[in-house]
């Protein structure tokens, strides 16, 4: 009798230590799911500002042409960027098209500086005040993207999620948006011109 006892003790300890687990995996599961469409959510987001700023190039390069026509280098270089966009066909390459797109822009709206009748053209300068407003939006949700991400990712690689995660394929993903490492050498500045 004693010992149908103990068997019952160690089935039910079995059971329980199953429950357990399985309740672990399934909630595991259940969060990283969530955080995988926070992922991609913030992504499309970061996406639908970024189409905002491709909408708006041509109209700000049309108004700039009339008055830049030498300066072809620099609307060449954001044309191809922004095809570099457009043709990107994952996330890696996105990010990657769009790190290139925002270095060919930069010039763009310096060229009022050399072009002072530029800066009296009232399309012009309503485009430029709508694409610096779009980039604002733009880095804000890259903000958020990579704060959801790095959510994303703290959750698959910590313990215990990290075991749970690796059983139901959920991988560390290093998707960022990075600075441009060009960025971090200083312009030369020569007064002397």
């Amino acid at each position: 009798m004693k010992s149908l006892w103990i068997a019952l003790g160690v089935v039910g300890l079995i059971i329980v230590v199953l429950l357990f687990v399985g309740g672990s995996y399934i909630s595991t599961k259940n969060t990283l799911v969530v955080k995988n469409e926070a992922v991609t959510q913030a992504y499309s987001q970061v996406n639908v500002v970024q189409q905002r700023r491709m909408d708006l190039i041509p109209n700000l390069v049309a108004s700039v042409k009339g008055y830049v026509n030498e300066e072809t280098t620099v609307l060449t270089n954001i044309a191809n960027a922004r095809a570099a966009v457009i043709g990107a066909t994952d996330r890696a390459s996105s990010i990657q098209a769009n790190k290139q797109l925002d270095v060919a822009i930069s010039p763009l709206l310096r060229l009022q500086e050399a072009y002072p009748n530029l800066k009296g053209n009232e399309q012009f300068i309503r485009l430029e005040d709508e694409l610096a407003g779009t980039e604002n939006r733009i880095a804000v949700e890259r903000q958020r993207y990579n704060k959801t991400l790095e959510d994303y990712n703290i959750s698959v690689r910590q313990f215990p999620a990290s075991i749970w995660a690796g059983m139901a394929g959920f991988q560390y993903r290093d998707e960022y948006f990075k600075g441009d490492a060009a960025n971090s050498v200083a312009p030369k500045v020569d007064f002397g011109k």
